[in-house]
C-alpha cells in the first residue's frame, strides 16, 4: 500500500513540476519577448503605450493554383476558429482575409493568404497581424498567448516576428525631439546606425544587444527602430519603436 502511494505521489510531483516549470517558462517568455520589453522600457521613461503589435510573414510554395489556394483557405478555416473570412479577387490576384477580435484581450487578430496565379506561375505568402490598444500586462498574456498558439498553427518554417509599441510623450519628458531620441537609445543600450533629424521628426536605426534577431544594412547590423513626431505647437509628441523595423505608419 506504501508503495502504491509513494509511486503515486512521485507521478504526481513530477506532473506537477513538469506543468508549473511549463507555466512560469510560458509566463517568464512572455516578459522576455521583444514587444514586451520595448513597452515596458517606454513605461519606465513615463510613455503612455498607446498600441502594440506583432506582425510576421511567410510564403507558402505550396499554393500553386486556386485549388491549391482554395484548399489552404479550408485549412486555415478548420484551424483558426471564430475568424470570419472574406474572399477577394483582383485579376491574377487572390486574396483571403480572416479577422478575429479577441474580447479578453481586446486584440485584433489578421489573417491573409495572398496569391499571384498567373501564366503558370505563382507566388503565395501567409502573414499574420495583431494589434492591441493601451498597455494591460494581463491583457497582454493573454494575446500573446493566443498569438503563440495560433503563430504555430499558421507557419511551418518559424518566420521573423516583427513587434512594434506606439506611444506618447509624458509632458515631463524632454521637448526636443533628439534629447528624446537619445534617451531612448539609452534606455534600449542601443547605437545609432543611421538617423534623420527635422524639426519636427526624428528617426533612427540602431542596433542594440537585447535581441538577437538582426537585420544586415550596408555596413552594419540593425535590429531596432525608433521615430519620434511632435504634433504642432504645444502638441503631444508620439513615440514608434519596433524591432528588427517598424511595420507601420510613423
Amino acid at each position: 500500500m506504501n508503495k502504491k502511494i509513494s509511486v503515486f505521489l512521485a507521478i504526481f510531483f513530477l506532473g506537477f513540476f513538469i506543468y508549473y516549470g511549463s507555466y512560469v517558462s510560458q509566463a517568464k517568455g512572455n516578459n522576455d519577448v521583444p514587444v514586451m520589453q520595448i513597452a515596458q522600457t517606454l513605461l519606465d521613461k513615463d510613455v503612455a503605450v498607446t498600441s502594440w503589435s506583432l506582425y510576421t510573414k511567410e510564403e507558402v510554395p505550396s499554393v500553386i493554383s486556386k485549388e491549391t489556394f482554395v484548399k489552404k483557405i479550408n485549412e486555415l478555416k478548420f484551424s483558426l476558429k471564430g475568424f470570419k473570412w472574406e474572399l477577394k479577387r483582383e485579376r491574377d490576384v487572390w486574396k483571403a482575409v480572416g479577422l478575429h477580435y479577441n474580447k479578453d484581450s481586446e486584440m485584433m487578430e489578421e489573417v491573409q493568404l495572398v496569391s499571384t496565379l498567373k501564366n503558370k506561375t505563382s507566388d503565395s505568402y501567409i502573414l499574420y497581424h495583431v494589434a492591441g490598444k493601451a498597455w494591460d500586462k494581463h491583457q497582454w498574456n493573454l494575446g500573446y498567448d493566443e498569438f503563440q498558439k495560433n503563430y504555430h498553427k499558421i507557419f511551418t518554417f518559424n518566420p521573423k516576428i516583427f513587434s512594434c509599441v506606439k506611444g506618447q510623450f509624458n509632458d515631463k519628458m524632454k521637448s526636443v525631439l533628439s534629447l528624446g531620441k537619445d534617451e531612448l537609445l539609452e534606455a534600449f543600450k542601443a547605437k545609432t546606425v543611421e538617423s534623420l533629424v527635422e524639426e519636427t521628426f526624428v528617426s533612427v536605426s540602431a542596433y542594440t544587444g537585447m535581441w538577437k534577431e538582426v537585420l544586415p544594412t550596408k555596413n552594419n547590423k540593425m535590429n531596432l527602430q525608433i521615430a519620434l513626431r511632435k504634433t504642432g505647437l504645444g502638441g503631444k509628441t508620439t513615440v514608434v519603436v519596433g524591432t528588427p523595423i517598424i511595420t507601420s505608419e510613423y
